[in-house]
């Protein structure tokens, strides 16, 4: 069996035992206080005839209490109750019992010692008595104990029974909870063993009906597994991309410079070529580490909250004359109330940045820009949308991938990584990046959560 299975199972019954242990406890302790309880029933029972009787003595005499403790004896069922009334030389003048064996002075009598005129309860096994004086006269009274008996009896069959239930149900229940956690443990096991021996697509099967503490823990790990399979898989994206958009490049680059080294003399202008070359491959690898750097989560630590509308008003600023020169059109519309996020200052302006600079690169001459941060429906909303070409609808969610160029920008200036850059930037952010169609042109969206108070 699964270690941490027996482990569980074990528990289930340690806990099993432990309520059992606890049951009987306070089954024991319930069976003394009824029989503490009807006790003091009993007593109060003879304490309250008591004061009857030496009410009627008072009022009128001896005569009325001989004939009330005679009544009394009477009428009681089969002698549960006894009565006695001694006159001052201990003579007998009233009541059902003639003599009580033993010491005069006592609270529980055995039937065997009282001497009863009739027939008594088969079930009394002994009183319970009490003495008072009346004056010169003493009333004794006792009360049978079958009622205790009786109750006491009832209750133990009810205790023990319940006893024996809930520690059948409970090493039950242990048991059979034990089996499933240990089902359930092992289930987790088996998939962080699969994942380990590289099948990261593994996940651990959730019951979507119970939602307790293992199906929350399995929906942790299955997440953390996707982020894994994910990040593997764009580890892998990467390096096939790298492969693939920079090899050719690094051979015109090698070409070159191998021209160059057979060259009695260096042409300027190739080493100005090969240093631009150069400089393009370092700046694609400098794009690729910050992105990593930036799915890595580092820059959270640095975030603040942030008024969006200062950051597109600088881009707005730093780009106008650009789309001025190049023959387009820069707007800019914002909200009057602070759009506050929470994030880092630097990282949202090279996002706007880039959005804004991709728009004016792969559109014409005449083509409309515009930069709007609003409030849609509550939360901050970022739009940069534009009057070019578009984008395919194919294409739409192509576009975030590293190195991916659509057909019309691919004689454009760039090297495939720039809405890549924003792509990892917006998740940072726990922003929703999104792209639609402008009729015509582009429109891409980033909504942000609301910054906390």
């Amino acid at each position: 069996m699964f270690k941490s299975g027996r482990t569980s199972l074990r528990l289930s019954l340690q806990f099993a035992f432990l309520y059992s242990v606890l049951s009987a406890v306070i089954f024991a302790g319930a069976y003394w206080f009824s029989n503490y309880e009807v006790r003091d029933w009993l007593h109060d029972q003879m304490n309250s005839d008591r004061e009857i009787l030496l009410e009627i003595f008072e009022e009128n005499g001896i005569d009325d209490l001989v004939k009330s403790v005679d009544v009394m004896a009477r009428v009681n069922f089969e002698n549960a109750r006894i009565f006695q009334l001694l006159g001052p030389d201990g003579t007998v003048l009233a009541g059902n019992i003639t003599q009580i064996d033993g010491e005069e002075q006592r609270e529980y009598v055995s039937a065997e010692n009282v001497f009863i005129i009739g027939e008594h309860e088969e079930e009394i096994s002994g009183y319970w008595i009490i003495d008072e004086k009346f004056g010169q006269y003493t009333l004794v009274q006792g009360t049978g104990n079958h009622v205790i008996a009786e109750v006491l009896e009832a209750l133990g069959i009810s205790l023990v029974s319940g006893f024996i239930l809930i520690m059948g149900i409970g090493s039950f229940a242990g048991v059979w909870v034990g089996r499933l956690t240990e089902q359930r443990i092992e289930a987790i096991s088996t998939t962080m063993e699969e994942v380990a021996e590289g099948k990261l697509a593994a996940r651990i099967p959730i019951d979507e009906t119970s939602n307790d503490d293992l199906d929350r823990v399995s929906t942790s790990i299955n997440n953390t597994l996707e982020k894994l399979e994910n990040l593997m898989e764009s580890q892998v994206q990467i390096s096939n991309d790298i492969a693939h958009d920079l090899r050719t490049p690094l051979q015109r680059l090698r070409q070159r410079l191998e021209k160059m080294a057979n060259q009695q003399a260096v042409d300027t202008n190739e080493a100005v070529i090969a240093l631009a070359q150069t400089e393009d491959i370092i700046n694609t690898f400098n794009a690729l580490l910050r992105i990593a750097q930036i799915e890595a989560g580092d820059r959270r630590e640095r975030f603040r909250r942030t008024d969006l509308r200062d950051l597109v008003i600088n881009v707005y600023d730093a780009f106008e004359p650009t789309a001025e020169d190049a023959g387009q059109q820069l707007r800019l519309k914002i909200s009057d109330q602070p759009l506050y996020v929470l994030g880092d200052s630097d990282l949202l302006m090279q996002l706007i940045s880039n959005l804004v600079e991709n728009a004016l690169r792969h559109t014409p001459e005449g083509t409309i820009i515009s930069m709007e941060a609003s409030f849609s429906n509550g939360v901050p909303l970022l739009c940069i949308a534009d009057t070019g070409p578009g984008i395919a609808r194919e294409d739409r969610e192509k576009v975030f991938r590293r190195f991916y160029r659509g057909e019309k920008s691919r004689t454009s200036g760039g090297n495939g990584l720039g809405l890549s850059l924003c792509k990892a930037i917006a998740e940072l952010h726990y922003a929703e990046l999104m792209v639609s169609d402008n009729q015509p042109g582009v429109r891409i969206l980033v909504d942000f959560p609301p910054a906390a108070d």
